[in-house]
């Protein structure tokens, strides 16, 4: 009987390493689903583009006029 339980005991260890290295993995890619690029308006040139006419800031603390 100790054979059998034994048996059992590394089938369910198995099973749970299974399913967390499973669970693991598909964290890992739900985590970087939001770093893909998706859409016309998020290339390069266009965010560079919007962050150039975001721009208003004159950063000049000198003292002479």
């Amino acid at each position: 009987m100790a054979e059998q339980e034994k048996s059992n005991f590394y089938v369910i260890l198995g099973i749970c390493a299974a399913l967390s290295i499973t669970l693991v993995l598909m964290l890992k890619a739900d985590e970087t689903k939001h770093l893909e690029l998706k859409g016309a308006s998020t290339t390069l040139e266009s965010n560079a583009a919007a962050l150039h006419e975001v721009k208003r800031f004159k950063n000049d603390y000198s003292t002479e006029n």
